[in-house]
């Protein structure tokens, strides 16, 4: 299969930035790759969780993603103490379940700043510094994770599929321009991870995982050079069928959800 970007096989010579590092996928990702004796860096607004977690085992750094001086102000810290990472995983979400007439704007607005335009505060600045700080010994890795509600429009999700498709999109045109600065992109599409946001759904979630197993199945992606890793792959590739079907097909079949 065609690789869209260095395999990543050996994580003993990284050092790996976690944002979103205090709860779910984030979590167990930073808990797998200490066992695979990277240099972790662990965020997320929830400072006592990460001391919690990672008290002595970990950098720990609490950051607002949100917060523009917040994350100049730990590019600087991180520099300044010759601990900039090689790879970094991009994980803030929020989300909460509501049909659009039931939408507040003002927390809307709240989780579309987290879910993406809080990107754009760290993003840039990362991209700026490997590209001039080059390395030869490896490439660059940023990983962004999205969702398999980025595939098409579903109800009841408006803001959070939205700020996914955006992530999508980033992801996409990123790998497309990064790829000459020796900078792999890739992608995570996971369906529904047993964590504290898919816990606010009131319906049964077909084939539920658990974020260890989401953080292994990341992981071999990455290992395998892909750009984008999509799981579950019963779930993922009926979505992946649905956003090819035209779209006049597509939306007659989901009225059933209306």
């Amino acid at each position: 299969m065609f690789k869209s970007n260095t395999p990543i096989h050996d994580w003993s010579n990284r050092r790996v930035w976690i944002i979103g590092a205090s709860e779910g996928i984030g979590l167990a990702l930073a808990h797998t790759l200490k066992t695979r004796k990277a240099a972790i860096i662990v965020s997320s607004r929830s400072d006592a969780r990460l001391n919690e977690e990672f008290s002595g085992v970990a950098e720990i750094l609490p950051i607002d993603v949100t917060d523009t001086e917040q994350v100049a102000d730990s590019m600087e810290f991180l520099i300044a103490g010759n601990a900039m990472p090689d790879t970094v995983f991009w994980l803030p979400a929020l989300y909460h379940p509501g049909n659009l007439a039931s939408i507040e704007p003002e927390a809307t607005l709240e989780r579309l700043q987290t879910n993406i335009l809080a990107a754009f505060n760290l993003f840039p600045r990362i991209i700026k510094y490997w590209q001039n700080n080059p390395v030869e010994d490896k490439n660059y890795h940023w990983t962004w994770f999205s969702s398999l509600a980025a595939y098409r429009g579903l109800p009841n999700a408006s803001d959070y599929g939205a700020s996914r498709a955006a992530i999508s999109h980033l992801a996409q045109s990123s790998h497309i321009e990064l790829k000459a600065s020796n900078i792999d992109i890739s992608l995570i599409s996971p369906g529904f991870i047993d964590t504290r946001l898919t816990q606010k759904n009131d319906f049964k979630m077909p084939l539920l995982m658990t974020a260890d197993r989401a953080a292994q199945l990341t992981l071999e992606g990455l290992k395998k050079g892909r750009f984008e890793t999509h799981f579950p792959m019963r779930m993922s590739l009926i979505f992946k069928l649905l956003s090819i079907i035209p779209i006049s097909l597509y939306l007659k079949l989901m009225g059933i959800f209306r």
